[in-house]
């Protein structure tokens, strides 16, 4: 890759001596004028491979040979190698190799100078193509970087060895720079490491003898804001274990006073901090309210989109209200109901949606048409027959003279007679041309699609991922719609039509086709055998077959029902029926896929020469092209 184009393109030359550093600084200077943007330690290297005429031969190269590719520095980087630059190239190979393990990528961004996408990009590919030690390492959550695991600058690095010398001064200091080394300089992660080895050491004791002084801790910014969110997470903690006192002393009062409520439900008793209250006053404890919207959201369902009312036994009209249900239900279950309540607004407001296939974010499909549509309240079984009789209209822009037009319209007046009755037809619910309208409706499918495009990117905070909106799965880099389930309809079909036409030999199991000769087959084994009705031949030789005269050679004989000696079945139509049989067993088995074509524009098997669907695709291609003109 750029190995070939940007680096073994540049080839030592002789003649002249070879720059001093002085005027390498020089020639930089003058590179760095003409390409600002370019990665300074890729000119130096490019630099080292000519005597003469640097900055004109290296320019020849970089635009010319290698069409203006360059690697660039990052916006808003000094140089390349800065910390800032190579955070910016993981994230951007985290895109691109999402799969990739992050401490592998970024081991090898610190071991490079210069192009260090291209470098390891290249790296990549050859190794996940040759497949070299299994390919390169993988992850578990793909797209994922942890903060953590970013690179670390230099300063920062320092001001945490500093920081965790002071907080554990009875641990050796190459410990600490081991367990740093480990966790990528990660404050918290070794914090925790040590303060479990520090709990473990029975030489504590001992080294506690000789304690060191303290160090000047280093200042800096990105510590100091992790330090205070680890504080706001240690109180968060603490406040979470004081109100389970809290609760507990509340309960033990509630009891020595004998001032306990009945849940209205379970009739167990608890404190009034633990029980909620319909809109009407009548109260029940949270664990029951919990237990109701979770079967009513997951068990019958009979909640999902709907108020939640009380459930007192003798009658009551009140009704739970949000606030109510934010502090009595558990987080992720208020949530769920939440969602199910917009989903059913969303359902009732009959909008063209598009939703992401992890959750329930959903946008609005930006289709004027459809808006259109549903504003005149015109049904979906008649757009088709609109877009349809709109298709002549279409045409009359690329014409330009008043003659052609003219012409043109006679050619309507056909046209006319032949989509109105369609029409009639549709409003008597009989429909002659049914299939082509639905490829009709697929052609639309396909143009809007084309214009959306197939990515669909969530913008939910919690979720953030990104699907196809051909196949609902995640999209990654070199994505392909159904590969796995491709992959297996193929190897499916080949094999069915392996199967179609080999024999198999019933006493040694060696399996072999025919190339040409005659119909009696003998194996190495020794048994002989029909091809074509695979009976046992060691007796009956070729007595097996017809002898009969024919005056045409090839038809069926009138005298006998014996095997002919020479000719064979139409291989090519049991291949065909095979291949038909296995895609549509296939397709049964794998439901998930039966509203998509697999492989709709792949050949399996030989190829005749015979391309039936040459028509078929001209005249779609010609009519997404009108379509595409008609859609606003």
């Amino acid at each position: 890759m750029f190995k070939g184009s940007l680096f073994n393109s540049f080839k030592s030359s002789g003649g002249s001596s070879i720059p001093s550093n002085v005027q390498k600084d020089a020639i930089l200077e003058q590179l760095i004028a003409i390409i600002p943007d370019a990665d300074q330690e890729y000119l130096k290297y490019c630099i080292g491979f000519y005597h003469d005429n640097h900055v004109e031969r290296i320019s020849e190269k970089i635009f010319n040979i290698n069409k203006g590719h360059y690697p660039k520095i990052p916006e808003g980087c000094k140089n390349a190698n800065s910390t800032k630059a190579k955070n910016n190239f993981l994230l951007q190979l985290n895109e691109l190799f999402p799969e990739c393990d992050v401490g592998f990528l970024r081991e090898k961004l610190c071991d490079l100078n210069h192009s260090h996408l291209q470098q390891i990009i290249e790296q990549l590919l050859i190794m996940d193509k040759s497949g070299d030690k299994g390919g390169y390492p993988r992850r578990a959550d793909p797209f994922i970087i942890e903060p953590w695991e970013l690179i670390r600058s230099q300063s920062y690095r320092k001001a945490v060895r500093y920081r965790l010398y002071n907080d554990f001064p009875d641990t050796w200091r190459s410990t600490i720079k081991a367990i740093l080394a480990e966790n990528n300089f990660d404050y918290k992660k070794s914090f925790e490491k040590l303060k479990e080895l520090a709990t473990n050491n029975w030489w504590n004791s001992i080294f506690s003898m000789f304690r060191r002084k303290l160090y000047k801790e280093v200042e800096n910014s990105e510590l100091l804001d992790e330090l205070q969110n680890l504080q706001v997470i240690k109180l968060e903690a603490q406040s979470k274990a004081d109100h389970e006192i809290a609760k507990q002393v509340n309960f033990n009062e509630y009891t020595k006073n004998d001032q306990l409520i009945t849940c209205g439900c379970c009739y167990g008793d608890y404190p009034f901090e633990d029980l909620t209250c319909c809109s009407e006053g009548h109260l029940f404890c949270k664990g029951c309210i919990n237990h109701l919207v979770q079967e009513g959201l997951f068990g019958q369902g009979s909640l999902r989109g709907k108020q939640i009312n009380c459930i007192e036994p003798t009658g009551c009209d009140g009704y739970f209200a949000n606030d109510q249900l934010k502090s009595t239900l558990i987080p992720d279950l208020f949530k769920n109901y939440l969602d199910s309540l917009i989903e059913h607004s969303l359902k009732q407001s009959n909008l063209s949606l598009i939703q992401c296939p992890f959750c329930n974010y959903c946008e609005a499909d930006d289709d004027d048409l459809l808006n259109i549509f549903k504003q005149l309240r015109i049904p979906k079984s008649s757009k088709s027959f609109i877009l349809l009789a709109s298709l002549p209209v279409a045409i009359l822009p690329f014409f330009t003279s008043f003659e052609s037009i003219f012409s043109i319209f006679a050619a309507l007046n056909v046209v006319v007679i032949l989509i109105l009755p369609q029409i009639v037809w549709n409003v008597m619910d009989v429909y002659p041309l049914k299939a082509w309208i639905g490829e009709f409706d697929n052609i639309v499918k396909r143009v809007k699609r084309k214009r959306r495009g197939n990515v669909f990117k969530c913008q939910n905070p919690e979720c953030s991922k990104i699907s196809c909106l051909l196949c609902s799965r995640e999209s990654r880099p070199f994505h392909k719609c159904y590969e796995q389930e491709q992959d297996s309809l193929r190897l499916y079909v080949e094999k069915a039509m392996a199967d179609a036409v080999k024999r198999t030999c019933p006493k040694c199991h060696i399996s072999f086709t025919k190339a040409d000769g005659c119909n009696k087959m003998t194996c190495r084994c020794g048994y002989v055998m029909c091809y074509l009705c695979r009976k046992d031949l060691r007796q009956e030789s070729y007595a097996h077959f017809c002898d009969h005269f024919r005056p045409m050679p090839g038809q069926k004989c009138k005298k006998c029902n014996k095997c002919d000696l020479y000719k064979t079945e139409d291989e090519e139509k049991v291949i065909k029926e095979a291949a038909t049989k296995a895609r549509n067993e296939f397709l049964k088995s794998h439901p998930e896929a039966r509203d998509v074509n697999l492989l709709e524009n792949n050949v399996i098997g030989p190829v005749t020469g015979e391309d039936d669907n040459y028509f078929r695709e001209t005249i779609e291609k010609a009519v997404e092209k009108v379509i595409d003109y008609l859609l606003p």
